[in-house]
């Protein structure tokens, strides 16, 4: 096929074996990441690939932007990729060394649904709210995209409702035929910002605002007036727990505005969902790790006073059987307690390892 390329075959090879990244590097072997774990292919399978090799890999799945762009003189780029019926890929390419680097994210092409990525049963009450700020949150690879996705292709499901997306860049795709529709919009291609994005979205008949990553203070500050005003926002935070997803947005403003913006969290946040992929004890893949913070009366006086913080845990273990709500060391406990998860591989990512122990009768 002359319109296909070394990329395509290592991308299909990526697909097919489950991994998650794609990583090629200038004269270095190729290597994927297959249930959290780097792989590496020897070199007699595929050998490394020249700095040429790997340019020429960049040029061919940038053969079809309408803007030409010389990636000698860029630092960094992110665009998105499809093999057609196969998967779509989230492509970020860097420089290194004066050499080139990619990282190829695999984006199935299925959405997939709240059973098949275990979702605590929640989420579809989340997913029903009408207003309000929900966060996503976790690290880097942690599935904040693939859970965010989910929850926009079960509100498009199952009410008729118009969402709007700011993407960099965009990800999964959503049917048409469903009741509601999704307006997706890619950072420096359909608009210059997630401000003006933001801004943009409140005059766009929105039901759902999907805001990107909240990091800074004006994508914060736009959310929540945009749920202050009656819409439904969803966002994503860079944080491993409820407790530091707090104290990431309220870090962004300067001292003196911190206590209008846990104020205003408190009135408006309605969930936090933080989640974490751990191995199987059996070795074959995966399993998510969910915290659920549900913003009930209790959990929103907490918000107010950072002095208790601390207190929210225990919180979120008591509202678990009306609200929904538990804590990251609870999900932890019920997945070891279900053999999913090694003992040894949770007490290393509990939050409060000493008293995980105790919880599982091990002190």
């Amino acid at each position: 096929m002359a319109d296909w390329h070394l990329i395509d075959d290592l991308l299909l090879i990526a697909h097919k074996n489950g991994a998650s990244d794609l990583i090629l590097r200038t004269d270095d072997r190729v290597r994927m990441r297959i249930h959290g774990q780097i792989v590496t292919i020897a070199p007699k399978k595929i050998p490394p690939q020249s700095r040429k090799m790997i340019k020429a890999m960049i040029e061919h799945t940038m053969r079809l932007m309408s803007n030409k762009i010389d990636i000698e003189r860029e630092h960094s780029l992110d665009y998105h990729y499809s093999l057609e019926n196969v998967a779509h890929f989230r492509m970020h390419i860097f420089h290194t060394r004066n050499n080139f680097g990619i990282v190829a994210r695999i984006i199935p092409k299925a959405i997939p649904t709240f059973e098949d990525l275990k979702l605590p049963p929640i989420t579809q009450a989340i997913s029903a709210l009408r207003n309000g700020l929900v966060l996503v949150a976790g690290a880097t690879g942690s599935g904040k995209s693939t859970t965010l996705a989910a929850i926009l292709q079960y509100v498009i499901k199952n009410r008729p409702a118009h969402v709007i997306t700011m993407e960099d860049p965009i990800e999964f795709c959503y049917d048409s035929k469903y009741q509601g529709t999704v307006t997706q919009r890619e950072i420096g291609r359909d608009v210059e910002s997630y401000n003006q994005g933001l801004h943009d979205a409140l005059r766009e008949a929105p039901d759902l605002i999907m805001a990107g990553e909240a990091r800074s203070p004006e994508v914060i500050q736009l959310s929540l007036t945009a749920a202050e005003t009656g819409h439904l926002v969803m966002a994503t935070v860079h944080a491993t727990s409820a407790i530091g997803t707090l104290q990431r947005l309220t870090a962004s403003f300067p001292l003196d505005q911190q206590k209008i913006i846990r104020d205003r969290l408190g009135e408006n946040l309605r969930a936090i969902i933080v989640q974490k992929l751990l191995p199987k004890k059996n070795g074959k893949g995966r399993v998510a790790v969910f915290e659920i913070m549900i913003r009930t009366s209790v959990v929103k006086h907490f918000i107010f006073d950072p002095g208790r913080w601390s207190e929210i845990p225990k919180a979120m273990e008591d509202g678990h059987d009306l609200f929904g709500s538990q804590s990251f060391d609870q999900c932890l406990q019920q997945l070891v307690e279900t053999e999913q998860v090694d003992y040894d591989e949770a007490i290393n990512h509990a939050i409060y390892p000493e008293e995980f122990s105790m919880r599982m009768g091990r002190d």
